[in-house]
Parts: structure tokens; C-alpha cells; sequence
């Protein structure tokens, strides 16, 4: 498996037929428009025959598209927010369907009507909120009045006046002092730790000192114009918000009964989104009152497909439509890169994609790492009880429709739930327990030999990644190329491997020395190599000096597989100890909080234990085997699709 081939697109229609071709694009989900827009060598011919055509898409219908979204969201939040909680309604439970299937099931109209029908209920709940919040700041205030015993407003004597005012607790006893002094009548009604209203009686020929009083003592005025006293104003109030209560109670109930169009609610939004989608493109093809004409990318094995797909539904005598091979310059600078696995192996594609996703004419990486990703991880984790709940969690979770990438990321853990199984019955662990048969490798007492282990594993991979180097320049017919970045190295650690042989394990001085002379011969060939390549030989020997003293860095890439011993070895020793600290617990303890304590810290090291496999399973691949041969910078493959916000959409057929 590799990169997909891909073809460059051409298709030529109507233009009454636009709009159902780029929804059956979209439903197929298999072909990336090209920008016929961009200033490239490829579209020169656009600039030439249709310079007068206006790229830039309906920003109306745009914006009509983003304002009925926007009216589903807030309609979906109100009616949960608000609804009644007795009134049961369910979120669209993720499915699988067709595009084609959601877009003859949608109305418009009664999507529009029912957006209506829940915002006059918004707005009837706005107003009574509104005066609810009204009423109840009236009734705060009046609160706080209602021993007021008469109306301000009827108290017209010729020699005296009264003021209504409140007072900040913490002046009022002075406040109050110099009202004695001046003799002016007071009266309080109604004071606590922060204020105190009151009402004062005074001549009117003392009006001016009383309005110098409230100056100096900020006092705060209070005037009342109600016809009534705040104490049977009170009571209207109280009236009136019981039954703005009652009210209430019924819009709840009213919009809560509009819970159950959610799930519609939703499926529109996943239809309007993938409408969304195709005008966001509207600006890469030629469109105008006779002709549709766009070009795209494609996978080669899936034209035949594609093609009889949109000729059933157009019609093949009401459209053009032909694949042709890329432009080297696409090639270099446009072609987006598919990649195409096996269904083992294509959830691992993920972790090339973090790192970078290869060029179209580079060596897709992935089946050449997964293999070893997939020991690698098992030996870090390498617990059997880890490794079946890793396996039922999975299973349990793919038994449901989620999301793509979710999906994706459980297909992941399931496999390699696989190897951490095996790898903990080889190490004799299940949650931290031995159960009752020799280990075939003792964390213990084995240390040296999962050491060996973990670095012959590193060797073989190194070589591979070697191997890999001088096929991709083989593959560029840089064959000089191939020896210096791969066969010579290749050749040093085979040369390596067979004097270390013959000096430690077989005591045999021929065989050393063939091991010896072949690596001496590798290493001239990586100085040697370069000075053929190079004009200057002196600057070629130079570099391939430089090159062999990288031998440096192959030292630190075995040492980096030690690790594979050193968190298998932790791990294991780490659920050991959790289980050795419960198991010193009196009886009656180990059964009540110490199965709570166990729960918590094995859960605490299961994270741990996947998150360090994980991070450095990772690591092994990006430095130590990518660096031997890959490099990456394709652009991923984006064909038109849909959101999937709610939905997963099956290619249509």
C-alpha cells in the first residue's frame, strides 16, 4: 500500500445543472476542487477564455445560510435552557446516511415555520421575564416604604413640607444628631445594616437648611407619585407576579414541548452546513448563465465510479467529463497526497498525519512503521489486564456510530490492545498481579535480556528506514545516493553485527574479521561516495568525513530503544506496588477503601502507562525511523464534504 494515484478532473455541463452536480460531489466525497482562480502554469487557459467570468460567490446566499444556522443554534439552546424538564427530548442520535437522503428529507419551509413558531415563544418568555425582573425590583423597593402611611403627593400644608430620603447607615447617627439640634421631625421607615429610609417633617421656611442637610450628607431622595400606599401597591405587585408565575409555567411547558423537533432541528443544521460548504467553493470554477465547468483531483481507481455515478444522474449526453495524468508542476506544487492502507493499518495513519503527511511521489511510511509501533507499544504497557480492558472499552465503544475521528482513534487502541495482552502474559502481568506460571520473560530477574531485546528490535528498524533511504533514491536514480545514505550504513551495522558475533559469542577470528572488513569498506564508501558526487573533491571529502562522524547519532538512536524495557519494567513494578500497598490494609479496609483505592490507582497508571506509550511509541518513529529516510510536506487530500457535525455521510454509490 501507498499513496493513492490521483488524476486531474475535468467536467463540463450546463449550467442548470450545477447545483445538482456539486451536491452529488459532495455526496461521493471524493473529489477536491482546484481553485481555476489561482495564478498557476495550469490555469492559463482561464485568464484567456473566461477573464470575464466574477469568481467571488453569492455573498447573500452565503449569509442567508449563516443566519438560519445561527437561528438553529439559538433556537436548540432556548428550547433546552428554557423548556420544561418534564418534557423529554433527545439530540440527533449519530447515524449513517447519505447526503442525498438528508437533502429529499428537508423542508425549508417547515424548518422556517417551526424556527418561527419557538421565537414567538422566545419572545413571549422575554416579555414576562422582563416584567418579572420589572415587578420584582418594584417590589424590593416598596419593600422597603411600606409603613409609609401616606401619599406625599396629598400632604399640601401652607407652613410645612416633608422629604422622602435614604440615608447611608454608617452617617445616620450623625445625620440624625443635627436634626434634633435644628428640631425637625423625623420618622424611619425602615432601616438594616446598609440604609435607612426616612421621612422628614419641617417648616418651609427651614426648606433651605433641610436641602443643606441632604447635600452635606449625601442623602438620596426618594420620590413616590403612585395613587396608592406602597403597602397596598405592594400587594398589587405580589398579584401580579403570581400570575406572571402561572404564566411562566405555561410558556415552560409550551417550549418544552419543542424539544422533540431537536433531532430535526439538527438534521437541518446538517444539511445547511453541507450547503454551506459547496458556496464556500463557489469561487473556484467557472460558472455563468450557460456553462458549468470545473476541474478537481481524484483518485485514479475511483473515476470509473465517480463517472458512472454523475452520468446516471445527469445524464452522460448533458455532461463532459475526463481524468488526465498530472503536470510535473502539479505534481511539485498542487497534488494533494491520499493515503491508501489496509483496514489494520489505516488507523495509524493518524500518527503520520501529526507528523507530516509524504509527498505524492514519497514512500507512505505507515505500513512500514505500524508493525513495529504496534510491539512497541504492547512492550511498554505490557499488562494483560490493561490490554483487556483496553479491548472491551474499544469494542463496547465501536458497537456505536461515532464520530469519524473518534472512530478512528478507537479502531487504534483496539489493535493495540492486541499486543499489550500478549506482552503482558510474556512478562506474567495482569494488573500488576503473577499469576501462577513462569514467565517467559521475568521483569525481575530478565532485565538484560528485554534490554537485548529492546535493541534489537531498534537495530531492525534502523535498517528498514536504512533500506527505505536507498529505495526512494533509487527510485530518483540518485544511485550514489542510495550507497551513502543507506547501503553503506546498512553495511557498518551488518559488519558490526558479525564481528561483535564472531569476537563475543562464537570465538571465531574469521568471521571478526569479515565483520570488521565490511564495515571498514561501508565507511569508505560513505567518505568515498560524496567526493564522486561533488565537484570539488576536497569539499566532498570534507562531507563524507562529516557524514561518518553521524555514527555519533546512531549510538543515541539504540540507546533511545532502551526505553521500551525501562517503561514496561515501571509500569508493571508500579501496579505491583499499588497492589502490595492495599494488600497491607487491615481486611475490612482492603474490601471497602481499598477497592476504591485500587480502582483509582490503577486507572491513574492505565493513563499513564497508554499516555507514555503512546507519546514515546510516537517519539521512536519520528526521530529514530523517520529520520533515516522521510521527509514529508504533502498537502492532505480535502475533497468535498460535509460537516458530519451530527451525521456520518455514506459515499453514495
Amino acid at each position: 500500500m501507498a499513496v493513492s494515484k490521483m488524476s486531474k478532473l475535468t467536467l463540463i455541463a450546463q449550467q442548470e445543472y450545477s447545483e445538482r452536480i456539486l451536491s452529488a460531489i459532495q455526496g461521493f466525497q471524493g473529489v477536491e476542487i482546484r481553485d481555476l482562480f489561482q495564478q498557476t502554469v495550469s490555469n492559463e487557459w482561464v485568464e484567456e477564455y473566461f477573464n470575464e467570468i466574477d469568481p467571488l460567490p453569492s455573498q447573500d446566499t452565503l449569509a442567508k445560510i449563516d443566519y438560519q444556522l445561527e437561528q438553529i443554534t439559538h433556537a436548540i439552546r432556548f428550547v433546552e435552557h428554557n423548556g420544561s424538564s418534564r418534557e423529554k427530548g433527545l439530540h440527533l442520535k449519530r447515524q449513517v446516511a447519505t447526503l442525498k437522503t438528508l437533502e429529499e428529507n428537508f423542508d425549508e419551509a417547515a424548518l422556517l415555520s417551526e424556527l418561527e413558531s419557538i421565537q414567538e415563544l422566545e419572545r413571549h418568555f422575554l416579555d414576562a421575564s422582563s416584567r418579572q425582573r420589572d415587578l420584582s425590583e418594584q417590589e424590593s423597593l416598596l419593600q422597603k416604604w411600606q409603613a409609609l402611611d401616606f401619599l406625599p403627593k396629598e400632604y399640601a400644608l401652607r407652613s410645612s413640607k416633608c422629604f422622602l430620603g435614604t440615608a447611608d447607615a454608617s452617617i445616620w447617627e450623625s445625620f440624625k444628631q443635627e436634626l434634633k439640634d435644628k428640631q425637625i421631625h423625623y420618622e424611619i421607615i425602615y432601616s438594616d445594616d446598609h440604609i435607612v429610609n426616612f421621612v422628614l417633617l419641617f417648616l418651609r421656611a427651614e426648606q433651605e437648611e433641610v436641602q443643606e442637610l441632604v447635600r452635606q450628607f449625601s442623602i438620596v431622595a426618594f420620590t413616590y407619585n403612585r395613587t396608592q400606599l406602597p403597602k397596598t401597591e405592594l400587594a398589587s405587585i405580589q398579584r401580579e407576579m403570581m400570575k406572571l408565575v402561572e404564566e411562566q409555567k405555561k410558556l415552560a411547558r409550551l417550549i418544552g414541548q419543542k424539544k422533540i423537533v431537536i433531532e430535526n432541528l439538527e438534521t437541518s443544521e446538517e444539511v445547511l452546513l453541507a450547503r454551506k460548504n459547496r458556496w464556500l467553493i463557489h469561487d473556484r470554477f467557472i460558472k455563468d448563465d450557460k456553462v458549468f465547468l470545473l476541474q478537481g483531483w481524484i483518485e485514479t481507481d475511483s473515476f470509473k465510479s465517480f463517472e458512472t455515478f454523475v452520468e446516471d444522474l445527469i445524464g452522460a449526453g448533458n455532461l463532459y467529463i475526463e481524468i488526465e495524468e498530472p503536470t510535473d508542476t502539479e505534481i511539485n506544487e498542487e497534488i494533494p497526497t491520499k493515503l491508501k492502507n489496509h483496514k489494520l493499518i489505516k488507523p495509524f495513519e493518524m500518527l503520520t498525519e501529526m507528523y507530516s503527511l509524504p509527498k505524492y511521489h514519497e514512500v507512505d511510511p505507515t505500513p512500514w512503521f505500524m508493525p513495529f509501533y504496534f510491539v512497541f507499544f504492547g512492550m511498554m504497557v505490557a499488562d494483560a489486564g490493561y490490554g483487556g480492558l483496553m479491548l472491551v472499552a474499544t469494542t463496547v465503544a465501536l458497537r456505536t456510530i461515532l464520530p469519524r475521528g473518534m472512530e478512528r482513534f478507537m479502531r487504534f487502541f483496539q489493535i493495540l490492545a492486541v499486543p499489550t495482552i500478549l506482552w503482558g502474559l510474556i512478562y506474567n502481568s495482569f494488573f500488576g498481579f503473577s499469576l501462577d506460571y513462569t514467565p517467559i520473560l521475568s521483569t525481575s530477574d530478565d532485565v538484560i535480556s528485554i534490554l537485548i531485546l529492546s535493541i534489537v528490535f531498534g537495530v531492525i528498524q534502523i535498517f528498514i528506514g536504512l533500506g527505505l533511504a536507498a529505495k526512494e533514491n533509487i527510485k530518483a536514480k540518485n544511485y550514489l545516493g542510495a550507497v551513502s545514505d543507506g547501503f553503506a550504513w546498512q553495511g557498518i551495522m551488518v559488519g558490526a553485527i558479525v564481528g561483535g558475533l564472531g569476537k563475543m559469542l562464537m570465538d571465531s577470528q574469521g568471521l571478526f574479521f569479515i565483520g570488521v572488513g565490511l564495515a571498514v569498506l561501508s565507511a569508505l564508501l560513505i567518505i568515498v561516495t560524496p567526493m564522486l558526487q561533488s565537484k570539488s573533491k576536497l569539499k566532498g571529502l570534507a562531507k563524507g568525513a562529516y557524514n561518518l562522524y553521524g555514527i555519533t547519532s546512531y549510538i543515541g538512536d539504540l540507546v533511545s530503544y532502551t526505553r521500551l524495557m525501562a517503561l514496561g519494567i515501571s509500569g508493571g513494578s508500579i501496579a505491583a506496588a499499588f497492589n502490595m500497598l492495599v494488600g497491607y490494609m487491615p481486611p475490612i479496609a482492603r474490601f471497602s477503601v481499598g477497592i476504591l483505592l485500587m480502582l483509582a490507582l490503577h486507572g491513574l497508571n492505565i493513563f499513564l502507562s497508554l499516555l507514555s506509550a503512546y507519546v514515546h511509541g510516537a517519539r521512536l518513529q519520528y526521530v529514530e525511523f523517520f529520520g533515516k529516510f522521510y521527509e514529508g510536506g504533502g498537502r492532505a487530500f480535502s475533497p468535498l464534504k460535509t460537516e458530519e457535525k451530527y451525521v456520518n455521510i455514506e459515499q453514495e454509490k
